[in-house]
């Protein structure tokens, strides 16, 4: 955690003088970037200190906050938008690594969907909010992680991993190895489909935790927030990440099969997406939605997997083999949702 001598520092370089309330604690819901909420004069600030090993163009990612937020304004957006605070320089970082939003305010997160309303309901969100940005032109938004979404390239890398594991733990992943060499089909059908479809400025990290619900309702919606990882690429993998994350029943390093699955979320997840954007997709990306969420759950669990043959270099981990457990749990998932839902959703 950051000193008192050093954040103050940071609050000092936007020009505000440092008050008797002057307080601040850490939010433990990131895991990338050091998150505060800071009080000062009455005002409530989120700062953050940028994790610029991961964020490699943290100026890029000021840009496209500041786009995507005027661009939302310009269309009287009726919800919360993020918005950041300058510092005395006008630039929007401090050294190179320090931010600072203005705070919302009554408000909660979760870090599991409750319900299939709630699952209905931010799926419904970012719907709205895409349709919002289906205007703005692709070039406002610069790619804020390089290759995120490049899936030949995470192939490769699975396959380089194979190439160096041990024998131990080639012994011990031999099954999850076997299942994803199965099912390659999916990521062959994804490849094929690239070209089709149309290149749209994308959220890519929906997860349940980057809504901000009413402190008094858990359906009630007011903001979507982590706006980093904006880029381009296929709508499809917004809807993939939220099927991913919504419908699986069991904590991630859950190895257990059973259960794992929940159509009834997925069914509220497909109808708050297309809410607001089914005249707006394609009728190839409409018919392709399953396929999304089953190669973005295939390729979670080849990420997993190739953390897992390279040692564990990459997601934390709490104990051994946690991340062929994290594979484990990613098959089980797309094994029940093939199950309940077929090949075309």
């Amino acid at each position: 955690m950051e000193n008192n001598a050093e954040i103050i520092k940071v609050i000092a370089a936007t020009g505000r003088e440092i008050h008797l309330d002057f307080n601040y604690k850490q939010l433990t819901s990131g895991h990338i970037n050091k998150t505060y909420l800071l009080t000062n004069n009455g005002e409530q600030l989120v700062v953050q200190k940028l994790n610029s090993k991961i964020f490699t163009n943290l100026e890029s990612i000021s840009q496209n906050i500041l786009n995507l937020g005027n661009h939302l304004k310009e269309k009287q957006f009726p919800y919360k938008i993020l918005e950041l605070v300058s510092f005395n320089t006008g630039d929007y970082l401090y050294e190179g690594k320090w931010r600072i939003f203005k705070f919302i305010d009554e408000t909660q997160t979760f870090l599991k969907v409750q319900s299939a309303t709630q699952a209905f309901e931010a799926a419904k969100f970012l719907s709205y909010f895409h349709s919002n940005l289906t205007d703005l032109a692709l070039h406002h938004v610069q790619d804020s992680l390089a290759g995120f979404l490049d899936f030949e390239m995470r192939s490769q890398q699975y396959q380089k991993a194979i190439h160096n594991a041990d024998t131990s733990r080639l012994e011990n992943a031999k099954n999850a190895i076997n299942y994803l060499q199965e099912n390659h089909n999916i990521l062959q059908e994804w490849m094929a489909l690239l070209p089709k479809i149309p290149t749209r400025i994308i959220h890519a990290d929906p997860k349940i935790s980057n809504f901000l619900f009413d402190s008094k309702d858990p359906n009630k919606i007011l903001a979507l927030i982590d706006w980093d990882t904006f880029m381009l690429g296929s709508i499809l993998y917004d809807f993939g990440d939220m099927v991913r994350s919504y419908t699986n029943l069991k904590e991630e390093s859950d190895p257990e099969t059973g259960n794992n699955f929940s159509l009834e979320n997925y069914r509220a997840i497909e109808k708050g997406f297309l809410m607001y954007l089914k005249n707006t997709l394609t009728p190839i990306e409409i018919e392709n939605l399953c396929l999304g969420a089953k190669v973005v759950i295939y390729i979670q669990a080849m990420r997993f997997l190739t953390d897992y043959l390279n040692n564990d270099v990459y997601y934390a981990t709490q104990r051994a083999e946690q991340n062929l457990d994290r594979t484990k749990n990613q098959i089980n998932l797309l094994i029940d949702l093939q199950g309940e839902i077929g090949d075309n959703g």
